[in-house]
């Protein structure tokens, strides 16, 4: 039994005329008749009556009908996820997060892509670029996204987003009256550093091409923890823009212009030879944010230099 002759039996059972079923499945009847003819062989039951108008269905017909439709449906079902499966339209995708992208660029980015892929069971595992980097290439992610990953012959590196760099200030904080921050600004700033270093070591270039090293008080695990030890008056600290998504209490945020660069790169890692068709789906959305963003950078960039100029 296979699922062309239980398809052909479906047909006759509900035309109830093999000359009409013959017309439906688009082949010629005799064919029909020895298709169903070897099923009930196969099946060593009597499946059908004939009758002046056509066929009828024995019991054992009746019995069979019932699971046929069942099985038809079934493997209709799974031909149709397999087919959505090899186009990255369902299944499960894991994915490394970790510090201020989650707070806007990673939820945009899984907005768009859960939109055009409902089907797809989205996993997220927060964890530090280390542990991101191992799960990569143990498999146990499909992609990583941090700041500054690194680049390996195993792993392929793209750019998600250059967001610019925000000065986080507590608000009894002087500089907090002011509409932009300068470099100069912070000379003798007291400024909460992170322990890897990725987004304040992007920041003191900054410093150098002033000529002086900032003042850095106290090392935070994390830019959102640096924003919180802001809100406890313990420093200011150089953010990403993403940041300032937390509405924390006696923070404010104000851009930081300099003639230099003055932005802090996301990027998203997965490894060479991933074949994934989800993974493929997942960074088409990646790279459509990353060219509506880039535009939004610019934006941005002239804006606060109009403010400072002003």
């Amino acid at each position: 039994m296979d699922i062309r002759q239980l398809k052909y039996f479906i047909t006759v059972a509900e035309e109830r005329n093999i000359s009409r079923a013959a017309t439906r499945l688009f082949i010629s009847q005799p064919p029909l008749t020895r298709h169903i003819q070897a099923l009930e062989e196969e099946l060593n039951v009597q499946l059908f009556t004939r009758t002046s108008w056509g066929v009828e269905l024995t019991q054992a017909g009746e019995a069979l009908l019932h699971h046929a439709r069942n099985i038809k449906t079934h493997v209709e079902l799974a031909t149709e996820q397999a087919r959505r499966a090899g186009k990255g339209q369902s299944g499960r995708i894991d994915i490394g997060i970790f510090g201020s992208a989650m707070l806007n660029i990673i939820p945009r980015i899984l907005n768009d892509f859960v939109e055009t892929h409902p089907d797809v069971k989205v996993v997220l595992h927060s964890a530090s670029r280390g542990r991101q980097i191992e799960a990569l290439h143990q498999g146990r992610i499909l992609i990583a996204f941090d700041r500054y990953l690194p680049e390996s012959t195993e792993l392929k590196v793209e750019l998600v987003s250059r967001e610019p760099i925000l000065v986080a200030l507590n608000q009894r904080n002087p500089l907090a009256s002011k509409v932009a921050i300068t470099i100069a600004d912070l000379r003798h700033e007291p400024l909460i550093g992170e322990q890897d270093s990725s987004v304040f070591a992007a920041a003191q270039s900054l410093f150098r091409h002033h000529g002086y090293e900032p003042m850095v008080v106290q090392k935070a695990v994390d830019m959102i923890s640096a924003a919180v030890m802001v809100a406890g008056g313990f420093g200011s600290a150089l953010v990403p823009e993403s940041v300032q998504n937390l509405q924390l209490p006696n923070v404010v945020y104000r851009p930081l212009v300099s003639e230099v660069d003055s932005m802090i790169d996301l990027h998203c890692a997965y490894r060479k030879d991933e074949r994934s068709p989800l993974l493929a789906a997942l960074l088409e959305s990646v790279r459509a944010y990353c060219t509506r963003h880039q535009e939004s950078c610019r934006q941005a960039i002239s804006f606060a230099s109009d403010s400072i100029n002003h």
